[in-house]
C-alpha cells in the first residue's frame, strides 16, 4: 500500500512538472467596447475610371479580407461653383440637381450602391479638400460657415431623397483634418468648426434624415479642440453618436484621449472610432511607392498599431486605405496616394489591383471579428506580445490575435476564464513567407491550451 502511494505521488507530481506553466489568462467575464465595425477608406472616384477592376477590389475587401465599415473620401469641397441662392436654409434643387448628377458625384453614389448591393451600409460620406473661391478656398471666410454647411447637407439630402434609387449610408463626416493646412480640408478656426456642425446637424434633423449621423472631429494637429467643441454642442451632438480620430504611427494618444473627452463628457454613451488609422507609409501621399510594403516594415507594424487602438477602447477602425488612389493633395495637384491594401499595376492606365501583405494580415481580425462583438479581457507575462481577445454575445465564440514581435517562438499557455471553447481552437498565422495559413487545430483540455507561437508573426485562434 505504502508503494502504491509513492508512486502515485510520484505520477502527480511528474504530470504537475510535465503542466506548461500558465503565462497568459482569457476572462469572458471582464468585458469592454462593443465593435462597431472593423473597414477601410476607399476614393469613390476610382469608379470613373476603371468601374469593373472597382468592383473587383471591393469583393476582395469584402469577402476576401471582411470589411464590413467603409469611408468614401473624394475631393474637393468646391462642388457649389456659385451660390445656390442667398438663403443656406433652402436649397435650390434646380441647381443642386444638375451639380449632383454629374460624374465627379455619380461615382460615388455608383460606389455607394454597389458596397450596399453587397450588404454594406455601414458608410461614411467624408468630402475633403479646399471649398469654392467664394467660401475661401484652402481657408474658409468668417461668415461663410452656414453656407458650407447647406452644401454638406445638400449632398446628404440628395443621396438619401432625391436620387432613384435611394442609396444607404449612416454617417457624414463635413470636414476632414480641418488644421492641417489646407491641404486636407478646409482651414477653420474652431468656433468656425462648432458652427458648421451644429449647422449640419440641424439640417439633418429639418430634413428628417433620421438614418444619417455626423461623426468628427476627423482631424490631425488640433483634434483635443474641435472634439470638445462637438461634445460640448447639444445641437451638434443629437446628430452625433460616434467621435472619430486619425493616427498614424505608434501612438494611442489620440484613440485615448478621445475616449477620455467623451468619458468627461455629458455624453458618455458616444462610441470613438479611429477613421483613419496605419503605420506611416513615408512618400506615399505624394504618387510614390513606399519602399516596402512587406509584412516586417508596414503590414506587421500597423497591425499592432490596431489592436493597440482597440485595446484602448476603440469601437472600430478604418484603414487608410483600401487601394491605391488619386487624390487632389498635396498642395492642390492631381496626385496618387499608394498606401493601399491593394496597389495598381499602372496609374497611367490602372486597371489591375494586387493584395499586399496588409491584405492578408488584417484578414487575421476583418475575417473574425465582427459588428457586434465585444472586447474582453485577456492578460500575458510573454514579452514583446500584444494580444487582443474577442467575444460574440450571439452564439458564445471568441477570437484571440495577436502580434509576437519577438524574434523567438513563444510558447503561449493559456486559461480560459468563463469561456466555452469545444475542444479545439482554429489557427491561422502570417508572417514574411506565410499568407493567412491555416495550420493544425489547436486542442484545449480542461479550460487550457498552449501554442507555440512564431517569432515576428501575427497570429488568430478562433472557437468554433
Amino acid at each position: 500500500m505504502y508503494k502504491t502511494l509513492f508512486f502515485s505521488g510520484i505520477f502527480l507530481l511528474a504530470l504537475l512538472y510535465a503542466a506548461p506553466a500558465q503565462n497568459t489568462t482569457v476572462n469572458g467575464d471582464k468585458k469592454y467596447q462593443i465593435i462597431h465595425g472593423l473597414g477601410v477608406n476607399i476614393n469613390p472616384q476610382s469608379w470613373n475610371v476603371n468601374p469593373d477592376s472597382v468592383k473587383k477590389v471591393i469583393d476582395s475587401l469584402v469577402d476576401g479580407l471582411g470589411c464590413t465599415s467603409f469611408r468614401l473620401m473624394y475631393d474637393d469641397c468646391d462642388w457649389e461653383y456659385h451660390n445656390d441662392n442667398d438663403d443656406p436654409d433652402t436649397y435650390n434643387w434646380a441647381y443642386y440637381d444638375s451639380v449632383y448628377s454629374l460624374p465627379r458625384f455619380t461615382c460615388v453614389w455608383n460606389t455607394v450602391a454597389y458596397l450596399n448591393s453587397k450588404g454594406i451600409s455601414d458608410i461614411t460620406l467624408s468630402p475633403d479638400g479646399a471649398t469654392p473661391a467664394w467660401m475661401g478656398g484652402t481657408k474658409l471666410i468668417p461668415g461663410m460657415e452656414a453656407e458650407y454647411a447647406e452644401m454638406i447637407s445638400s449632398m446628404v439630402n440628395y443621396g438619401i431623397n432625391r436620387r432613384k434609387p435611394a442609396i444607404h449610408f449612416i454617417m457624414i463626416s463635413p470636414i476632414n483634418e480641418t488644421s492641417c493646412d489646407g491641404n486636407e480640408g478646409v482651414l477653420t478656426t474652431a468656433p468656425e468648426f462648432d458652427a458648421i456642425y451644429s449647422a449640419v446637424a440641424t439640417h439633418l434633423t429639418q430634413d428628417h434624415l433620421n438614418s444619417v449621423t455626423v461623426i468628427g472631429p476627423d482631424d490631425c494637429g488640433r483634434w483635443p479642440e474641435n472634439a470638445r467643441v462637438i461634445l460640448s454642442n447639444p445641437v451638434t451632438m443629437s446628430k452625433v453618436l460616434r467621435i472619430g480620430g486619425h493616427s498614424y504611427g505608434n501612438s494611442t494618444s489620440t484613440s485615448r484621449g478621445l475616449i477620455d473627452l467623451v468619458k468627461k463628457s455629458a455624453y458618455p454613451d458616444r462610441e470613438v472610432i479611429m477613421t483613419e488609422a496605419n503605420a506611416v507609409c513615408n512618400g506615399c501621399d505624394g504618387g510614390l511607392y513606399n519602399k516596402s510594403y512587406s509584412f516586417a516594415d508596414y503590414a506587421g507594424p500597423a497591425y499592432r498599431f490596431v489592436l493597440q487602438h482597440l485595446n484602448a477602447g476603440v469601437n472600430g477602425v478604418q484603414i487608410w486605405e483600401g487601394y491605391d488612389s488619386r487624390y487632389h493633395h498635396p498642395n492642390r495637384t492631381l496626385t496618387w496616394s499608394m498606401w493601399g491594401i491593394f496597389g495598381i499595376n499602372d496609374t497611367t492606365r490602372p486597371d489591375v489591383y494586387t493584395p499586399r501583405a496588409h491584405f492578408y494580415v488584417f484578414k487575421q481580425l476583418y475575417r473574425f471579428v465582427k459588428p457586434g462583438y465585444q472586447r474582453i479581457d485577456i492578460a500575458t507575462e510573454l514579452p514583446k506580445m500584444t494580444l487582443s481577445a474577442f467575444y460574440n454575445p450571439a452564439d458564445g465564440r471568441f477570437v484571440i490575435t495577436g502580434k509576437n514581435d519577438s524574434d523567438k517562438a513563444q510558447s503561449m499557455n493559456v486559461m480560459l476564464k468563463n469561456l466555452s471553447a469545444g475542444s479545439s481552437l482554429r489557427y491561422f498565422y502570417s508572417d514574411e513567407q506565410h499568407h493567412f495559413s491555416r495550420e493544425t487545430d489547436v486542442p484545449v483540455k480542461g479550460h487550457a491550451f498552449s501554442k507555440l507561437i512564431p517569432a515576428y508573426c501575427v497570429f488568430t485562434l478562433v472557437s468554433k
